[in-house]
């Protein structure tokens, strides 16, 4: 089980948890939430920045192998202090990650220093790594030459990439960690009114690092739905991997949730929502829960039909959604969840959110041990595909007197009271106004 630890960063005076395969951080704005979010997305991720950074021409294969290691701590260093924006005369924080027992990373300020360090373990094995791949970077080089014929040309672009596949096995094993790391973060209706505007931005200074990397996703994702759902399922002729009542699933409950149905227009380059064959509205004019859900959509679709096991941070994603909505797009991120042992982190202000997932916790305790009628009808309800075992989860108030478990340990549901409070107190305000006027 990974586990984060963080002290006085930002506005998180203290936390400390396991990172189970389901998440939720609720709290007043300002708490921490985000700060947590990103601190385990930022660990989570690291393994890919560090093997993106060693194979490419950053790591000179001249340097002692202690040096590349350091050169290597430096830019985690630099890019930490970049993502949050941190400067120089910060106070003094300490995060710990642990992937496992013998493997953690810690990244502290102190006095006037940001400092990483690794266990000696992840150490040992990093720079192993290094080393293995500097030389075969050095064999590499020596067999391009300008005789080359065409094929071994070829030939040697196949072994790269296979050889960067090996790689790519080997510092997951590392870091215990096989899962791609995936940030949604809120603000998502930004980027749909600006729809047209985001294949021009590239690498743009200011947006930060959370937000380039959705952005670049978005590029890419949105390209690949020119046809309806149905098409796409069936020409990747996959449905019998995913199973076609997971399917079908799927589908209902984008076009549930959606309202529509998204459709990018490869010819003219624009992005609309389709209600009818011919009736449609340009997703920069769509309703502002619509754009803000899109993207949550279209994510979730792909990388279920992908296979690939992900790691997805989902902020707010009640945006701008009406309860009954809301509900929906949690049992999506239950059916998520519950393929290829997915993780999911959710910060969210909403009690609605809170009670969606109460729903699949509970309906997963009264319908596992139901057969026949009696699971069905438990199934007519909540789909058992969405269904959330209460193991898997884990769910947090944070504030800024620190932050406290709200799972009830004896129910195994999120407990009630905390889900009302928010209510309880404005209904008091009202209960004291009813008073002063009798």
């Amino acid at each position: 089980m990974q586990r984060i630890s963080i002290e006085n960063f930002g506005p998180v005076k203290k936390f400390e948890a396991d990172v189970t395969d389901i998440t939720l951080l609720i709290g007043p704005q300002a708490s921490g939430k985000s700060t947590i979010s990103k601190s385990i997305f930022i660990f989570k991720s690291l393994k890919d920045e560090i093997l993106n950074y060693i194979y490419g021409d950053n790591l000179a294969s001249f340097l002692p192998n202690d040096h590349r290691y350091h050169d290597l701590l430096r830019v985690i260093k630099f890019n930490f202090a970049q993502y949050f924006g941190l400067k120089p005369d910060c106070a003094e924080f300490r995060i710990k990650y642990q992937y496992s027992s013998k493997k953690q990373i810690t990244i502290y300020k102190s006095e006037d220093n940001l400092d990483v360090k690794f266990s000696f373990t992840l150490e040992n094995e990093l720079n192993l790594l290094i080393k293995e791949i500097l030389n075969y970077k050095i064999i590499s080089q020596e067999q391009h030459n300008p005789f080359n014929s065409l094929e071994e040309l070829r030939e040697l672009e196949s072994n790269k990439r296979l050889q960067f596949s090996y790689f790519k096995s080997r510092i997951d094993q590392i870091f215990e960690e096989t899962h791609s790391s995936v940030f949604i973060p809120a603000g998502r209706s930004l980027m749909s009114t600006l729809t047209d505007q985001l294949q021009e931005i590239k690498n743009p200074d200011t947006l930060d690092y959370f937000t380039k990397s959705f952005v670049e996703r978005i590029n890419l994702l949105k390209t690949y739905f020119t046809d309806d759902l149905t098409t796409l399922i069936q020409t990747r002729n996959i449905s019998d991997d995913i199973g076609s009542d997971l399917s079908e699933l799927l589908k209902t409950l984008l076009k549930k949730i959606l309202k529509g149905k998204y459709r990018f227009n490869a010819d003219i380059d624009k992005e609309r929502i389709y209600f009818k064959n011919n009736q449609y509205v340009k997703l920069q004019y769509a309703s502002s829960g619509q754009q803000e859900s899109v993207w949550i959509l279209l994510l979730i679709f792909r990388y279920i039909l992908d296979g690939t096991s992900v790691f997805m941070v989902f902020e707010e994603p009640e945006a701008h959604l009406y309860p009954e909505t809301q509900s929906d797009i949690v049992e999506l991120i239950g059916l998520l969840a519950n393929v290829y042992n997915n993780q999911i982190i959710i910060t969210t202000h909403s009690p609605y959110i809170l009670s969606s997932f109460n729903n699949l916790l509970y309906a997963h305790q009264v319908g596992t041990n139901k057969v026949g009628d009696e699971r069905e009808a438990v199934e007519s309800i909540v789909n058992s595909k969405s269904w959330i075992d209460p193991n898997r989860i884990s769910a947090y108030f944070i504030s800024e007197n620190g932050y406290e478990s709200i799972i009830d340990e004896e129910l195994k549901l999120i407990q009630a009271e905390k889900i009302d409070t928010a209510s309880s107190i404005i209904n008091d305000k009202f209960n004291d106004l009813f008073n002063l006027d009798e």
